[in-house]
Protein backbone atom coordinates (compact mmCIF):
# COMPACT_ATOMS: atom_id res chain seq x y z
CA UNK A 1 0.00 0.00 0.00
CA UNK A 2 2.84 2.41 0.84
CA UNK A 3 4.45 1.55 -2.49
CA UNK A 4 1.27 2.53 -4.34
CA UNK A 5 1.01 5.80 -2.43
CA UNK A 6 4.64 6.77 -3.10
CA UNK A 7 4.35 5.78 -6.76
CA UNK A 8 1.17 7.82 -7.19
CA UNK A 9 2.73 10.91 -5.64
CA UNK A 10 5.93 10.61 -7.66
CA UNK A 11 4.05 9.95 -10.91
CA UNK A 12 1.82 12.97 -10.36
CA UNK A 13 4.77 15.23 -9.58
CA UNK A 14 6.69 13.76 -12.52
CA UNK A 15 3.86 14.54 -14.96
CA UNK A 16 2.68 17.88 -13.55
CA UNK A 17 5.64 19.57 -11.89
CA UNK A 18 8.69 18.30 -13.70
CA UNK A 19 7.45 17.96 -17.28
CA UNK A 20 4.17 19.96 -17.39
CA UNK A 21 2.75 17.33 -19.72
CA UNK A 22 -0.84 18.49 -19.19
CA UNK A 23 0.07 21.81 -20.86
CA UNK A 24 2.26 20.28 -23.56
CA UNK A 25 -0.41 17.76 -24.55
CA UNK A 26 -3.28 20.26 -24.30
CA UNK A 27 -5.20 18.41 -21.57
CA UNK A 28 -5.28 21.30 -19.12
CA UNK A 29 -8.27 20.14 -17.06
CA UNK A 30 -8.80 18.08 -13.92
CA UNK A 31 -7.59 15.46 -13.02
CA UNK A 32 -4.61 16.00 -15.33
CA UNK A 33 -3.80 19.57 -14.26
CA UNK A 34 -4.33 18.96 -10.52
CA UNK A 35 -1.49 17.24 -8.68
CA UNK A 36 -3.57 15.74 -5.88
CA UNK A 37 -6.38 14.69 -8.25
CA UNK A 38 -3.96 12.93 -10.59
CA UNK A 39 -2.18 11.23 -7.69
CA UNK A 40 -5.42 9.84 -6.32
CA UNK A 41 -6.58 8.52 -9.71
CA UNK A 42 -3.20 6.94 -10.36
CA UNK A 43 -3.43 5.38 -6.90
CA UNK A 44 -6.81 3.85 -7.72
CA UNK A 45 -5.52 2.47 -11.02
CA UNK A 46 -2.41 1.02 -9.39
CA UNK A 47 -4.46 -0.48 -6.56
CA UNK A 48 -6.40 -2.61 -9.03
CA UNK A 49 -3.35 -3.37 -11.21
CA UNK A 50 -1.29 -6.56 -11.00
CA UNK A 51 1.78 -6.49 -8.78
CA UNK A 52 4.15 -6.54 -11.77
CA UNK A 53 2.63 -3.31 -13.14
CA UNK A 54 2.89 -1.66 -9.71
CA UNK A 55 6.56 -2.66 -9.43
CA UNK A 56 7.37 -1.38 -12.92
CA UNK A 57 5.56 1.92 -12.28
CA UNK A 58 7.34 2.27 -8.92
CA UNK A 59 10.77 1.87 -10.41
CA UNK A 60 9.96 4.18 -13.31
CA UNK A 61 8.37 7.10 -11.45
CA UNK A 62 10.20 7.02 -8.12
CA UNK A 63 13.58 6.87 -9.85
CA UNK A 64 12.57 9.63 -12.28
CA UNK A 65 11.42 11.88 -9.48
CA UNK A 66 14.44 11.15 -7.28
CA UNK A 67 16.80 11.80 -10.19
CA UNK A 68 15.35 15.28 -10.54
CA UNK A 69 15.84 15.99 -6.83
CA UNK A 70 19.41 14.66 -6.81
CA UNK A 71 20.25 16.66 -9.94
CA UNK A 72 19.02 19.85 -8.27
CA UNK A 73 20.96 19.11 -5.07
CA UNK A 74 24.17 18.37 -6.95
CA UNK A 75 23.78 21.55 -8.98
CA UNK A 76 23.34 23.61 -5.79
CA UNK A 77 26.29 21.95 -4.07
CA UNK A 78 28.68 22.46 -6.98
CA UNK A 79 27.70 26.05 -7.78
Amino acid sequence: MIQIILTSICASLFFNTIHNLHRKWGINFKPFSCGSCLASWIGVVLYFSPELIVNIASVLFISGFMASIVETLIYKIWN
